[in-house]
């Protein structure tokens, strides 16, 4: 990889990271390391109120870490990229969230 791709890489990288970085977002993507989930699910899990969560949901959206997919009357997201899926695994195994 040359070193100008390697430091577009690691920028890209680097704006995942700072999304991942508020602790509501990050018990979000704690979360959605079991799998789909959809808006009512999350709000649930964190126990914030609607308005709240779904500003965190629309800036991970916004940043590329987090699809959403429309099934039926409900929105439902899931994290986009395996290796932040590897990540976030790691991470619920630090915080014992199993």
């Amino acid at each position: 990889m040359t070193e100008a791709k390697n430091r577009g890489e690691m920028a890209k990288t680097a704006a995942v990271l700072k999304a991942m970085g508020h602790p509501i977002r990050l018990r979000i993507m704690l979360k959605l390391a079991e799998g789909c989930c959809c808006v009512g699910e999350i709000w649930d899990y964190l126990q914030l109120p609607q308005a709240v969560v779904s500003q965190h949901l629309k800036i991970l959206k916004d940043r590329g870490v987090l699809e959403a997919r429309r099934e039926g009357a409900k929105v439902c997201y899931l994290i986009k990229d395996c290796m932040i899926q590897d990540l976030v695994i790691v991470l619920r195994k630090k915080y014992s969230v199993v």
